[in-house]
């Protein structure tokens, strides 16, 4: 595409590339050329959404697999669980990285986006319903609970009902 084609097919306030040929050509047609970025009045909104997520990110799903991490798993096998916890990790992110621009030419960069946050919130639902939790609860405890066998609260066998002596009603 020639330089004359790529000045008159943009609509003005549009952002190019920073050249000095269609610089020239826009002030000519009576444009005005920014040399430093596209101005926006949404760029403070933009930076204070960015700051909003480094916080709920932070404080959530940031930190809080590593933290579970270090507390689900029985004294014996908390280095070879952390290990592959860690892998697991790094091999999603790996994921991820190579499949972004992939996805974002095939869905736009909203729907990837999208899709990250529909996935983010699957993962939200599952964590709700499928870890247990473990404020407030000794190591020692939590390993119990594991041992005897975990079950979420929507998959809990009933238990029959005890009377006072133990006795099976």
């Amino acid at each position: 595409m020639t330089l004359a084609i790529l000045a008159t097919t943009f609509q003005p306030g549009s952002c190019l590339a920073n050249e000095k040929a269609i610089g020239n050509m826009s002030t000519q047609q009576h444009r005005v050329w920014y040399d430093e970025g596209c101005p926006s009045k949404l760029g403070l909104f933009a930076v204070l959404l960015l700051g909003f997520y480094i916080i709920v990110y932070s404080l959530g799903m940031g930190t809080g697999p590593w933290i579970v991490n270090a507390e689900i798993y029985a004294l014996k096998y908390r280095g070879f669980g952390g290990g592959v916890a860690a892998m697991s990790n790094w091999t999603a992110n790996l994921i991820v990285s190579m499949n972004f621009l992939s996805l974002t030419e095939a869905l736009g960069s909203w729907g990837t986006f999208l899709l990250f946050a529909g996935f983010s919130f699957l993962g939200l639902i599952a964590i709700y319903f499928l870890v247990p939790e473990t404020k407030g609860v000794p190591l020692e405890e939590i390993e119990k609970v594991l041992r005897k066998g975990f079950r979420p609260w929507p998959f809990e066998r009933k238990e029959k009902a005890q009377n006072i002596d133990g006795v099976s009603a």
